[in-house]
């Protein structure tokens, strides 16, 4: 199938007579607008008169000091008044102009220059050039104007460049499609350097509106709204990753009534974009998703008025620009019907001539079809729907054949973007191992999924063969310089070892794991935490091995050695096994080493392996072990006051490490144990030489209590942590575990029930979500009724930054020196991949610090 939008009007309908280039249309533009404010910023503005004028004699100096114009101009622009100055002057000399971003590395800015053979100007030196007084000569239809250079998130960039008449026609495409006329005020939010940032200003300038530009990367989003309210802007111009980011905190009193359009470019739109824009700065507008690549310019607008249905998903691209034949053609070169996926190809009399300096890269890629139109194979796939929507699908060459299936990559992403949990993603495909892997960004402040959650909650919505075989969960992704994903700083997932499996034990274990973990293939060796796998999955997989084997295994021993050949040497030796389950369980160790060790506690109804994802991000060669509540795994009363907690870490410790000094540290209701841990060790004449509180929350009974002050939440009850979440660390209901589980759990607050539970902790067994909920009741209520005793050592505290709290309880409580500290996340995900990383930065510089200080000056 073929379609197009040629608009019979062509030039002459938003061109004065003659302006079949860029530079006489914007002449012709100017010399109409006069006094008009042609672009302004939060700092300067200037009329289209006057940005003439000073483009017109700097183009003179130009052509003078440049004589030949085959020679590429490269400017280093911002988003300011002189940038636009210099980049219009040199468009008016028939030079390529190069738009250097000041954020690109110097290796790239070299490779630029070096391919291009440029002269380097900076609007500065342009100013200062000498004015000849003699005018050069005008550029035509077919001469250069602009050499822009791909990205090259994959490897180095290449120059696409482009004649005069090109850019008329982008002006054309701002008239037709977003509406831009010599009333609008149009903000610009993409760098000038980006090329969809250079197509703004033509669309804008040529169409004789008022650009206004504002510097993202520089300025940040805070005072943007306010200034657009002021400015009384009539359109905004994006990018759907910038948009995201800035409506996130945005609700409708945030509207900006007098915006009728936002446009978004550069990477895919999903529906839940529209949806919060519509909630938000703009609930009456216009949004138009905007499409194109280096090599055809504009391709495709999707224009969706406040009353048009958002289809779910990613959406269409829309229809082709004007003058742009858009043709989707099999392997045969030939159209294929709608709905049917093929190549895209486009044809027009204004896409790039070509690569720069490169024929063969060029004959490869265009072809000449007579009449100054060009043939151009993206690369991409897509396909039109019956009403003649273009939806792109991703590269050709990013298809890649998973257990003898085609699955295209770009489709994953789709089904991942829909998790409530991701805020950005990208799947590679690994063509020569036959495997994908995503990388998904979350917001942490939300909600941090573990990669088996990820893969569990995409099954319901993808075959098997389409969901990756790895998940790095990060904060946010990697982007170069033009705000694109750059692919090559992606961060490998972890190494995978599959190695044989032995025996019948060994092979049920790994296909066990492959339901709960969500994966095709598991090694023995492999590592369970590594895999995915969070607390809740271990726990869940441990409940089904006891179903099984008739062998009932703690989270605490399985942490030790979580590998299906460590489990299945266990399963093996049964008799062992429940010899070892018989005890207190309330410590483990979690790592080995040949250092001293580290001692952490969890918090309240966590397991002590929620703490692992801590401590594989620690570096060094010291044990670390784990210490939870009495009773939480295996039968025992659980300790009814915190300082009986400690009482217990204090034996437990001691039977790994007889004399200290020591180093303990505890997260949350944890904090609280084992600072009373390290007064009981001072008191027996131990010394402490690191003791290290994550985030550990003071309720309000407690904090009155040590600071003498009235009773009062320093945050609404319903702000504070709920129910367990699946590391067993503390979210909201709606989170807290999959829905029959959670129904349990809902029904224990009622409070006689869970009174009586909690009275009883320990003593029965529960289902694994129910105790969590009892022990973390119990654990509140003992810091609520909890009589700290005041300890005369050092202690670091590491906060979330989302952590409400002051220090004044701490200062009163730990006298010998208090160090604060924040890292990213709040109280759940601080814990959880991607943030966990920075906790343990902080734990690891508490630690280097304590050995700083014990060792002699």
């Amino acid at each position: 199938m073929s379609l197009d939008t040629t608009d019979s009007r062509g030039e002459n309908a938003v061109s004065t007579a003659q302006a079949r280039t860029t530079a006489a249309h914007w002449r012709a533009m100017a010399a109409h607008r006069g006094q008009a404010v042609a672009v302004r910023t939060p700092d300067e503005s200037i009329t289209y008169a006057h940005l003439l004028a000073e483009s017109d004699r700097r183009a003179r100096a130009i052509a003078a000091a440049v004589d030949d114009a085959r020679v590429p101009i490269a400017v280093e622009v911002e988003s300011d008044v002189a940038s636009v100055i210099s980049v219009l002057a040199v468009l008016c000399t028939g030079h390529p102009v190069i738009l250097l971003d000041p954020f690109l590395p110097d290796e790239r800015r070299d490779h630029i220059l070096r391919l291009s053979g440029a002269r380097r100007l900076s609007p500065a030196e342009i100013t200062e050039l000498p004015d000849p007084g003699v005018e050069g000569p005008e550029p035509g239809p077919d001469d250069p104007s602009i050499l822009i250079f791909t990205s090259g998130s994959t490897g180095k960039p290449k120059g696409v460049l482009y004649a005069q008449r090109a850019w008329v026609n982008q002006a054309v495409d701002g008239r037709d499609f977003l509406e831009l006329a010599p009333q609008d005020r149009a903000a610009v939010l993409l760098p000038l350097s980006y090329g969809a940032g250079f197509e703004c200003l033509v669309m804008t300038l040529l169409n004789g509106a008022t650009m206004m530009l504002w510097d993202v990367r520089r300025r940040g989003t805070t005072d943007l709204r306010t200034w657009l309210v002021e400015q009384a802007a009539t359109t905004v111009h994006s990018t759907p990753s910038l948009l995201r980011s800035w409506l996130a905190d945005m609700t409708a009193a945030d509207a900006v009534d007098t915006v009728r359009l936002l446009s978004t470019c550069g990477e895919p739109v999903h529906s839940d974009d529209v949806a919060t824009l519509r909630r938000t700065l703009m609930p009456a507008g216009v949004f138009c998703s905007w499409s194109g690549s280096s090599e055809t310019g504009n391709l495709a607008f999707n224009r969706f008025p406040a009353q048009r249905e958002v289809p779910s998903g990613v959406i269409p691209v829309g229809r082709p620009a004007t003058d742009k034949h858009v043709r989707i053609v099999g392997e045969d070169g030939r159209d294929l019907p709608p709905g049917t996926v093929g190549e895209v190809v486009v044809e027009s009399a204004h896409l790039a001539l070509g690569y720069f300096n490169d024929p063969d890269q060029t004959a490869a890629k265009f072809t000449a079809l007579g009449n100054g139109r060009r043939r151009y194979r993206t690369g991409d796939l897509g396909r039109f729907d019956d009403d003649g929507q273009l939806y792109l699908l991703g590269r050709r060459d990013d298809a890649i054949k998973v257990r003898g299936y085609l699955v295209e990559p770009a489709e994953v992403e789709a089904a991942i973007r829909a998790l409530p949990w991701a805020t950005d993603v990208v799947v590679t495909a690994d063509r020569a191992a036959g495997r994908l892997t995503a990388h998904v960004a979350v917001d942490p402040d939300k909600w941090s999924p573990s990669p088996s959650e990820i893969r569990q909650a995409l099954s319901a919505s993808l075959a098997p063969w389409m969901i990756p075989r790895d998940v790095v969960v990060l904060a946010e992704l990697p982007r170069n310089e033009r705000g694109k994903v750059d692919r090559a700083a992606l961060p490998p997932p972890p190494p995978r070892s599959p190695g044989p499996l032995r025996g019948l034990t060994e092979a049920d274990l790994a296909q066990l794991w492959q339901e709960i973990l969500g994966l095709d293939e598991i090694g023995r060796h492999e590592d369970f935490v590594s895999l995915g796998g969070d607390s809740l999955a271990a726990v869940t997989m441990l409940r089904r091995v006891a179903d099984r084997w008739l062998v009932d295994i703690p989270t605490a021993e399985f942490a030790a050695d979580p590998t299906i050949a460590a489990l299945g040497a266990l399963l093996d030796d049964a008799n062992r096994v429940r010899r070892r389950t018989e005890g207190t369980g309330s410590i483990t160790r979690l790592r080995p080493g040949t250092g001293r060790p580290l001692f952490i506690a969890a918090g309240a109804g966590s397991p002590a392996a929620s703490l692992l994802p801590l401590v594989r991000e620690l570096g060094g060669d010291y044990p670390v072990h784990g210490l939870q509540a009495h009773g939480l795994e295996r039968r025992g009363r659980a300790d009814r006051t915190i300082r009986a907690a400690a009482h217990r870490a204090v034996r437990d410790i001691r039977t790994v490490q007889p004399e200290g000094p020591y180093r303990l540290c505890g997260y949350s209701y944890g904090g609280f144990v084992m600072l009373e841990t390290a007064t009981i060790l001072a008191e027996q004449g131990r010394s402490c030489d690191a003791v290290v509180l994550l985030d550990a929350l003071f309720e309000p009974e407690l904090l009155a209590r040590v600071t003498g002050t009235p009773v009062h939440p320093t945050v609404p009850s319903g702000d504070r942590p709920a129910l367990p979440d699946r590391a067993g660390t503390g979210d909201s209901a709606e989170q807290a575990a999959p829905p029959a589980l959670l129904a349990r759990a809902v029904l224990l607050w009622n409070k006689a029930l869970m009174s009586a539970l909690v009275a009883g902790a320990g003593l029965l067994r529960l289902p694994t979500s129910v105790q969590w909920t009892v022990f973390w009741d119990l654990g509140r209520r003992l810091i609520r009724r909890h009589r700290p005793t005041v300890y005369n050592g050092c202690a670091v505290i590491v906060m979330a930054s989302s952590n409400p709290d002051g220090t004044e309880g701490w200062e009163k409580l730990v006298t010998g020196g208090l160090t604060t500290t924040r890292v990213s996340g709040d109280h759940h995900s601080m814990m959880r991949a991607p943030s966990v990383e920075a906790t343990a930065r902080a734990l690891e510089s508490a630690l280097e610090s304590a050995l700083d200080e014990e060792e002699p000056q």
